[in-house]
């Protein structure tokens, strides 16, 4: 990629929270976690919003939402310590049977075993379908990643998507171990093992 043509990563301010919701809605309509908890396409369209409102509140404000300037991409992070309130996501599993809640449950329980408590989380990010494949994606962790390694941190993710976990990898995160309940998807929880360098990760 030509450096001019480079994307250009900014820290989105809540008023534009829409463009977030908006570009991680469709970066994450074929993701194997998510469509797995919301498989009916109406359901997800309708759910998700919620969950972008509720995940997206302490990242505003802590100003750790990255995106692509024209919004073909974003993050969202969660600060060390913080402990996201999954009460307020309950309404969007009211579709669910008492088995598949309990599935679904038993998952993130799961991953909160390996949730460390002293590192930045991505909690999600993502990016139009017709942008990937052209680094944007990459471009928005390096920048994160870049704040949290000034500051003499570490980051932590969940990744359920195998074509994700290289591009984790070259940023210097390494699997925890494996999680899978039921018929989900296996998703791997992983952590910044190095502290980030400029050039590691380049594409």
């Amino acid at each position: 990629m030509e450096e001019n043509n480079l994307p250009k990563i900014i820290r989105a301010q809540k008023q534009q929270k829409d463009k977030i919701k908006g570009v991680l809605k469709l970066g994450f309509s074929s993701d194997p976690l998510i469509r797995w908890v919301f498989p009916d396409p109406n359901i997800y369209l309708v759910n998700f919003d919620t969950w972008m409102e509720e995940f997206s509140k302490i990242s505003f404000s802590n100003d750790v939402v990255f995106a692509e300037e024209n919004f073909y991409g974003a993050s969202i992070w969660h600060p060390p310590g913080f402990e996201f309130d999954e009460t307020c996501l309950y309404p969007t599993l009211e579709w669910m049977t008492e088995e598949r809640i309990e599935f679904v449950s038993q998952f993130f329980e799961e991953f909160s075993n390996y949730h460390p408590d002293d590192a930045w989380y991505l909690a999600f990010i993502g990016v139009d379908p017709s942008k990937q494949g052209l680094g944007v994606g990459s471009f928005i962790l390096k920048e994160a990643l870049k704040t949290i390694d000034e500051r003499g941190e570490r980051a932590y993710l969940e990744s359920s998507n195998p074509r994700n976990m290289s591009l984790y990898e070259r940023h210097g995160f390494e699997s925890m171990g494996k999680v899978q309940i039921g018929d989900s998807p296996p998703a791997h929880p992983m952590i910044s093992c190095l502290l980030y360098t400029s050039d590691a990760a380049d594409e």
